[in-house]
């Protein structure tokens, strides 16, 4: 009877040992988890909505878990301060510039608490310190964001059902476009068109491009013009000697229309003689009896001279002005002979 006693006392005994064994495991498990046992400070935010944060949450910062939320407190209905416990390990790295924001572990998640931000010439944060909140969207405006696009992507897919039924129907341009083969057709002689037009367009631009540079080239008339002063001084100058030359040549135009015009009064009037030699019968009648007595004259003329001529006594004079003039014919001729040899080769 003893022995069992003493075997159920140690049974008893090795339960109880196990039982005290494993809370003792699951407290340093649990407060390795919460950081109950790690050193730490106290930091404070004040929210105006904390979106369903609770005490025991976790606290990151950069992706790193740092500490957990302590307590949650109102200080007015709008005002909600969060107290932090923030690993001291930590500290340095933080900064009291850094924002901090109610986010969520994943997109459904627990709420945790998120530190960004900061920088080094800030100081590191220190116990009691108040950080500054970072306004951020909540989960239900996010929703209300997520339901106002669903709408909108709605209507956005409903209107490309009809513009997919339209084209398929051969409605408007594209519809068309797709399900005419006359409208493709079009197109593409007019897409050909625009190559060749755009190939013309390109082979004139080329021709232009060579042609400038030829114009470029050292000593043509072009680059002189564009280039060398002196040229072009003197082009300016010959324009102007033009310019004095057209307006002289256009100063005796006007001289002559004004000569001819008088001309024409002068022939076509009976008071100038030459009016008068063109109107006047009986001045005209006059001048030719004039030359028949003139011509007439000369005749009796030139008998008389022959009668002089056959003369004794002027026929000795006669006969040596013959040879004189015979003379001068025959030095002339020489003379004309002896320039004629001096000019051949």
């Amino acid at each position: 009877m003893q022995t069992t006693n003493n075997r159920r006392s140690v049974i008893v005994g090795l339960f109880i040992f196990v039982g005290l064994a494993i809370f003792t495991v699951a407290i340093l498990a649990l407060g390795g988890q919460r950081k109950i046992f790690v050193r730490s400070i106290k930091v404070n935010a004040v929210f105006n909505d904390v979106n369903g944060l609770a005490a025991g949450n976790n606290v990151w910062y950069s992706g790193v878990k740092i500490g957990t939320v302590k307590k949650i407190t109102f200080l007015q209905h709008n005002q909600i301060e969060v107290v932090m416990n923030i690993e001291n390990s930590t500290r340095q790295f933080i900064h009291k510039d850094v924002q901090v924001k109610v986010s969520t572990d994943g997109f459904v998640g627990n709420k945790i608490v998120v530190l960004s931000g900061g920088t080094t010439a800030t100081p590191a944060v220190e116990d009691g310190d108040f950080l500054k909140v970072e306004n951020a969207l909540s989960t239900d405006e996010i929703m209300r964001t997520l339901q106002v696009n669903n709408k909108s992507l709605e209507v956005i897919t409903g209107n490309l059902k009809i513009i997919t039924k339209n084209l398929v129907d051969g409605q408007g341009t594209l519809g068309k476009l797709l399900t005419n083969d006359s409208v493709y057709n079009n197109l593409e002689a007019t897409m050909a068109t625009l190559r060749k037009t755009a190939s013309n367009t390109q082979r004139l631009t080329d021709g232009l491009a060579d042609y400038a540079s030829k114009l470029q080239t050292k000593g043509a008339l072009a680059n002189d013009l564009v280039t060398d002063t002196v040229v072009f001084s003197k082009l300016r100058a010959t324009a102007t000697s033009l310019n004095a030359v057209a307006s002289q040549a256009n100063g005796v135009v006007q001289d002559l229309k004004t000569t001819t015009s008088q001309l024409n009064t002068n022939l076509n009037s009976n008071t100038s003689p030459a009016g008068v030699l063109l109107h006047d019968a009986a001045t005209a009648e006059g001048i030719k009896q004039t030359i028949r007595n003139l011509e007439s004259s000369t005749a009796k003329l030139d008998r008389n001279m022959e009668a002089l001529q056959h003369n004794f006594l002027l026929r000795g004079f006669f006969r040596k002005e013959a040879k004189r003039e015979k003379k001068e014919q025959a030095a002339a001729e020489k003379a004309l002979q002896d320039s004629l040899r001096q000019q051949r080769p």
